[in-house]
Formats: C-alpha cells, sequence, structure tokens
C-alpha cells in the first residue's frame, strides 16, 4: 500500500468535505443576511449537489481515458477556484454561482479519488475504501464550529477562502507525487449493464438503498436542524457546536463499522441501523422543543454512522462480481448524495413551509422505513434464490 498517497487523497476529501457541510450552520446568516426565504436559503445547500450530479457520471466515464490521477487534481483545482470565488462574491447569486462551481469539483473528486485509493491501496483496498467514512465523520466534526467561529469573526465567506488555500497546497504536493499509482485507466460499463447491474445485483442495490436513507435524512436535516435551533435562540457558533458533537457521535460509529465492514455487510445489520434511524427520525415528527431535535441528532449520527460505513462494502460486493467498477460505484453514490442534496434543502424547505418542519420529518422517517423493509425484502428473496 503506498501509504503516503492514501494520507494525501484522505487530506484532499477531508479538506473538501469541510467546505461541504461547513456551510450548514451559516445557513440562518445567509437568510438574515440577504433577507432570504427558507426555500432560497436551501439553494446554498442544494446547489452544490446540482454540481456533483452534473460532474459524477461523465466523470465515471471519462476515466477509461483520463487517469483518476490526473481527474482527482483538476477537481482540487476547481475547488481552488470556487473557494476563493466566495472572496469575491458581491452578492447572493455569487454566492449560489460559486457554491455550483465547487460541486463540480466535488463530485470530480468523490469518484476520481475512489479509483486512485483503490489502486494505491492495494489488497487493503475494501478497508482503506471504508474508512473513508470516518474521514468525511471528522471533517464533519470540525467543520459546523470551524465555520461558525470564522465566520462570525471574519465574514461568511473566510472559511471557505482558508480551504482553498489549504486546498491549494496538497494539489502541489499531489502533482509531485511519483508512487505511479492512479494512472490505471478504468473503462465504465454500457448503460444497458449498468441498468442491469443496479437492478439485480444485491450488493450494489443494498447499497444505493443505504445511501438514500442516509443521504435524504441528512440533507433535508442540514436545513430543518439549524432553523429549529436558530428558533429558540441559538447562533452560529452554538448550532456549529451542536453538529460538531454529533459528528463526533458519527465518527465512532462509522470507525468501528468500518473496522468490521467485511462482517457486518449483511442484510440484516443494515435494516436494523435503517429502522433504528426511522424512530429517531420520528422523535421530532412527534414532539417539540431542543431537547428532542439533539436527541434526534445525536441518534441520527450512531445509525447513519452505520449505515453509510457499509455502503461502499456493498458496493465492493457488485465490483469483485464484475458488475460495476469503482469509478462507477462511487458516481452512482455520488447521485444519491447529489439528488438527496438537492431535493432535501429545496423541496424540504418548501414542504417544512407549507406543512411544518414536523411533517417534513414523518415523511423522512416514512422514507427510513420503507428502504429497510426493501432491504430485508431482497435479502430473503436472495437466501431463497441461492440453493
Amino acid at each position: 500500500m503506498r501509504l503516503r498517497v492514501v494520507i494525501l487523497v484522505y487530506l484532499a476529501l477531508f479538506v473538501a468535505e469541510l467546505s461541504w457541510s461547513g456551510v450548514t450552520p451559516l445557513i440562518p446568516s445567509y437568510v438574515e443576511q440577504y433577507d432570504l426565504s427558507d426555500l432560497q436559503g436551501g439553494m446554498v445547500l442544494s446547489v452544490a449537489s446540482l454540481g456533483i450530479l452534473v460532474a459524477s457520471v461523465p466523470a465515471s466515464i471519462v476515466t477509461r481515458r483520463i487517469t483518476p490521477r490526473t481527474l482527482t487534481l483538476a477537481s482540487m483545482a476547481v475547488i481552488t477556484v470556487a473557494g476563493m470565488g466566495m472572496a469575491v462574491a458581491p452578492g447572493y447569486w455569487s454566492i449560489v454561482a460559486a457554491r455550483f462551481v465547487f460541486g463540480l469539483g466535488f463530485g470530480i473528486l468523490y469518484v476520481s479519488m475512489a479509483v486512485w485509493l483503490d489502486d494505491a491501496a492495494g489488497n487493503e483496498s475494501a478497508r482503506v475504501l471504508a474508512l473513508t467514512t470516518a474521514i468525511v465523520g471528522v471533517s464533519a466534526t470540525i467543520s459546523p464550529a470551524y465555520a461558525g467561529w470564522v465566520a462570525e469573526r471574519y465574514g461568511l465567506s473566510a472559511p471557505f477562502v482558508g480551504l482553498a488555500i489549504i486546498t491549494a497546497l496538497i494539489f502541489v504536493l499531489l502533482l509531485f507525487d511519483r508512487s505511479g499509482t492512479g494512472l490505471r485507466k478504468d473503462p465504465a460499463p454500457p448503460a444497458r449493464d449498468l441498468a442491469r447491474a443496479v437492478t439485480s445485483d444485491p450488493g450494489l442495490a443494498t447499497m444505493l438503498l443505504l445511501t438514500t436513507a442516509a443521504a435524504v435524512v441528512w440533507m433535508t436535516s442540514d436545513l430543518l436542524v439549524p432553523l429549529r435551533l436558530d428558533e429558540n435562540g441559538y447562533d452560529a457558533s452554538d448550532i456549529g457546536i451542536a453538529f460538531s458533537v454529533s459528528a463526533v457521535v458519527f465518527v465512532i460509529a462509522s470507525a468501528v463499522t468500518a473496522r468490521r465492514a467485511d462482517r457486518w455487510a449483511r442484510p440484516g445489520i443494515a435494516a436494523g441501523a435503517t429502522a433504528a434511524l426511522a424512530i429517531a427520525t420520528a422523535l421530532p415528527a412527534i414532539l417539540l422543543g431542543v431537547p428532542v431535535i439533539l436527541v434526534f441528532l445525536f441518534g441520527a449520527s450512531v445509525t447513519t454512522g452505520i449505515i453509510v460505513a457499509l455502503t461502499y462494502p456493498f458496493g465492493l460486493q457488485a465490483v469483485e462480481r464484475g458488475a460495476v467498477t469503482v469509478a462507477v460505484m462511487s458516481a452512482l453514490a455520488n447521485i444519491i448524495w447529489a439528488l438527496s442534496g438537492m431535493a432535501g434543502p429545496t423541496v424540504g424547505g418548501a414542504f417544512a413551509e407549507w406543512a411544518g418542519d414536523r411533517a417534513a420529518f414523518a415523511v423522512l422517517a416514512l422514507v427510513c422505513v420503507l428502504v429497510a423493509l426493501y432491504v430485508v425484502r431482497r435479502a430473503r428473496s436472495v437466501q431463497i434464490a441461492a440453493p
């Protein structure tokens, strides 16, 4: 395993995730500063997801002609430009544009870094890819507190400009890497084969369902939780601390799961974690108050930490069977996160304005219940067909 490359790619993912999740505690500040509706505030979150959606599939397709190393470096350059663009953004729509450009870079990075890590890790690929969940979790632990603290002292754009500078430094270190990894071109399967794999391969289908449950809950909660806390007197720093503490719980749960990913990548465990997420999500639909929303935040952190850590191991089962490549597997997960990132803050925000956030949490809980039931049913059908 090329440890130096793995660490640098982890750092690139870590810093990009800081920019991705660091915007969450700033949403109330954007709403107040630019006199936005909840729907417009949600656009600051969702527009980056649109960029991810636009970039993910093309990034997985061009791996047949462009190496993952080149794609990773290009994505980091785009992320750097987007972060610097926040410094010169004169208004709301300029910020939206900068976040869209960031999403393009982030979408490419998530696809290309998975392929580069798979190449650099060798026989340790499953564990290295599973640990990306913990890397994301650590970043989520730091980013809300970091973004809230820096924004209150230096302005709303300052957190992203600082991260752009760090991204540029990591770019230089990776540019001069001479390990010989990340040069493998990985052709994507034809569209017909890919569609067949999504619907028929049990590992890939389970991965996508689990990703859907976790992504829909978190992307919508990134808007609903800060707004409810803001209504109860929490400022940006307080919201950032709450999210950081919950992220610590996520990191612990995901790290423990990643160490046991080979044994825990079973439909029964995945369905149980998804059902527990449904229970946690139902609480703020039934009860009001800060204690309830914090219980949800921490309960969802445990359950999604388990769920997300299991997604790559389930996906790698499909890779081992030749159903998909690592790049396509990562791109499919990206698409779900992107769609959830778009629909969660925008549709979720609009629905919460119309029916109230309690109804929105109830819908999220129902989604988790349906996913858990489908995973269990699919697991039983596979077991019956196996003999």
